[in-house]
């Protein structure tokens, strides 16, 4: 028997219970494992030994939460972004190598982006190492 628009109430309803059956049960999980990680971490954090950085069996010397440079870390960010930009010039490389008659825009336009964007982080003063 075909679909007809008079079981439409029923499988309203019918969806309505599934969805409500489903939250039911997400909800229930969710709450199962926020109870399974607080009682882990109990059981993880129950001596203050554990709860300590562990710094080949020495006692800490400072705080692990000491802070540190971000310099380094925007350093090595730039050059994986440098990076990429640059094993994207291969598929402009391979054009030419096909002979596309487009090469020359798509090298150009690349190498213009690719040199804005170096301004632009030393403009911003991302790549100074020491600011005077």
């Amino acid at each position: 028997m075909p679909w007809s628009w008079e079981c439409a109430p029923f499988c309203l309803n019918w969806l309505m219970d599934i969805f409500w059956v489903v939250l039911f049960v997400g909800l229930c999980l969710v709450v199962a494992m926020a109870v399974q990680t607080f009682w882990l971490t109990k059981l993880w954090f129950r001596d203050s030994q554990k709860a300590s950085p562990y710094e080949c069996g020495f006692d800490p010397f400072g705080s692990a939460r000491a802070p540190f440079s971000v310099r380094f870390y925007m350093v090595a960010i730039l050059f994986l972004v440098f990076e990429v930009e640059s094993l994207m010039f291969f598929p402009v490389l391979q054009a030419y190598k096909e002979g596309a008659k487009s090469f020359g825009i798509y090298s150009w336009g690349f190498l213009l982006i690719l040199t804005l964007g170096l301004f632009v982080e030393l403009y911003r003063g991302a790549l100074e190492w020491a600011r005077d």
